[in-house]
């Protein structure tokens, strides 16, 4: 009993052995033993197993296709029927299972194969082809209407036929495929009706078309027609021919934007090119114009786009995006800012003629078009850099030290104090800012703000979810800024203290109360500034140059510029 039980330990162990060595260790793809139409394909990596499906499993078996005029033979290969390895290796492959299961299952094998049933497809373009050449009785219609030489759609000429259905017919090979028993077919036909129908589609397609359609290329004013006759270029037909079915061919549009100048490529030459940018028409409204260096026409939608906007009726002009890629700075990045509408101005005036209105001038029309992202911070002074006279800057007042002065820049901090009232009514946040050490009348008393570099600075930040434009502009005697944005909080003047501070300062404190459009909550904050009689500190002492044998030294002094 005891050798008994040993040698059928010793059975067990082999047995098991040989089945983890066989098919957990060495085990391949496809399980051991497996067969597809008679071709071993078993314990095989699924690159070589699909070798040998494509090179042995062939639908040789002929099927004749009949019908009322005629029949045609040949094997179900030339009528299209070709197998789908991807699904036939994938039902051998879900034959391995868990390892519970594919113990017996490998048992089994030992003594016999297992077979698994191969996967037929239909290859459309080789049927069709298939059915024009052989029964030459029958018609095979691609679209039911063509483009005439007189510029419009007309029912394709089909003769006194029946009209094969190539759906019905592929679905009936396929089953031919799987039942040895069928080796005939009556060619499934459409009928003569669709005649009719098919007249009934060119006349609709003519109408749909005939009026044209208008585009805009985003990063461009200029306007597009495409005609009626480029619309029906485009124009293809898809499933059995009804309305629904018309759509345009992509690359048909591509091909044709292209060719009608749709280049949204700066111009390296133009030295006003410089991508992607926003800008204020006539209209007030915000435009984004130019492009990406290297996009090109067109999104992959935009086929889908104008037929879209070609059912619908549209009077208005059909946007076309350019192709960009992906993570640029372009047309989708500028559009996906939200930039759109007004949400804060401010405007303050100055005597015309000045020298200092240069300045005020230059600095609006370097920042003239200046975006601050969501989660960024606006540095009027890293942005501008430092005023030079190669930069347009001349010499102009400034306060140096609580006493009026000259230097290169003088009179921009009219710009700022006057970006400063822009973003207070925005309800935006400041980073650094400073007011004037002298209060200036034109300025509004204690909602105000002075610039020199390296400082003091400007710094406007952007805690909403949308992109903020600044478009300063000036005129013979003004300096106004507008701030474009989506609305989303604004910011009013709810009040104001002041107090002494040392012996001659006064700071003033400003009460801003903050609304935010979405639900309505408030919220309130503060804006400083502290000013002094002019040369005099905050602790009375005189700030005003003395005649010294030893010159002052003026560099670590903050200027204001007024």
């Amino acid at each position: 009993m005891r050798v008994t039980v040993a040698i059928l330990a010793v059975v067990v162990a082999a047995v098991l052995g040989r089945f983890v060595w066989d098919d957990i260790i060495s085990g391949e793809d496809i399980p051991r033993a497996v067969r597809v139409d008679g071709v071993p394909i078993g314990n095989t990596p699924r690159a070589e197993a699909e070798s040998r499906l494509r090179t042995l499993v062939t639908a040789d078996r002929p099927v004749e296709l009949i019908w009322d005029l005629g029949s045609a033979t040949a094997p179900l290969a030339e009528w299209g029927v070709e197998i789908d390895t991807d699904a036939t290796l994938d039902a051998a492959a879900g034959l391995r299972g868990g390892v519970l299961s594919r113990f017996p299952r490998w048992v089994a094998a030992i003594v016999r194969d297992r077979t698994v049933d191969p996967v037929w497809r239909i290859d459309r373009t080789t049927l069709v082809a298939a059915v024009e050449r052989d029964p030459t009785e029958l018609v095979v219609v691609d679209s039911p209407i063509e483009l005439a030489a007189s510029g419009e759609f007309v029912s394709t000429e089909i003769p006194p036929v029946p009209i094969v259905d190539i759906d019905a017919l592929a679905a009936a090979l396929l089953a031919a495929a799987t039942d040895d028993s069928v080796t005939t077919i009556d060619v499934p036909v459409r009928g003569f009706e669709e005649i009719e129908q098919a007249q009934g589609l060119a006349a609709a397609a003519n109408d749909l078309t005939a009026s044209g359609l208008t585009v805009i290329m985003a990063g461009r004013l200029d306007e597009q027609e495409i005609p009626a006759s480029t619309l029906r270029e485009w124009l293809v037909v898809d499933g059995a021919g009804s309305l629904d079915d018309l759509r345009f061919d992509p690359e048909r549009v591509m091909a044709t934007l292209d060719d009608i100048t749709f280049d949204t490529a700066p111009d390296p030459a133009d030295e006003e090119a410089s991508g992607v940018r926003f800008t204020i028409g006539f209209d007030g409204k915000v435009y984004v114009v130019g492009a990406l260096p290297g996009s090109r026409c067109c999104a992959a939608d935009t086929a889908d786009n104008l037929m879209d906007a070609l059912r619908a009726g549209s009077d208005e002009p059909v946007v076309v995006f350019p192709d960009e890629p992906p993570d640029a700075k372009g047309l989708a990045w500028a559009e996906s800012l939200g930039i759109k509408e007004l949400v804060g101005e401010f405007t303050t005036n100055f005597k015309p003629n000045q020298t200092r209105v240069i300045n005020i001038a230059r600095i609006a029309e370097l920042t003239r078009g200046a975006v601050i992202e969501p989660g960024e911070t606006f540095s009027v002074n890293d942005y501008v850099g430092r005023r030079t006279t190669a930069n347009g800057f001349v010499s102009a007042g400034v306060i140096a030290n609580g006493t009026f002065s000259s230097s290169v820049g003088g009179g921009i901090s009219q710009y700022a104090t006057t970006l400063f009232n822009a973003a207070f009514f925005a309800g935006l946040d400041f980073g650094q800012y400073q007011s004037h050490s002298i209060y200036i009348s034109r300025y509004p008393y204690g909602r105000e703000a002075t610039v020199s570099f390296p400082a003091p600075d400007l710094q406007i930040s952007n805690t909403t979810p949308y992109g903020i434009l600044l478009w300063p502009t000036t005129d013979e005697d003004s300096i106004t800024v507008r701030l474009y944005s989506t609305k989303w909080v604004s910011g009013e003047q709810t009040g104001q203290t002041e107090r002494r501070e040392g012996a001659a300062c006064t700071r003033v404190t400003t009460e801003r109360t903050r609304t935010w459009v979405e639900d309505g909550r408030t919220e309130i904050d503060t804006v400083t500034a502290r000013y002094r009689p002019e040369g005099i500190a905050c602790n009375g002492s005189s700030t005003r140059p003395t005649t010294t044998t030893t010159p002052v030294t003026t560099t670590t002094v903050p200027t204001s510029v007024p």
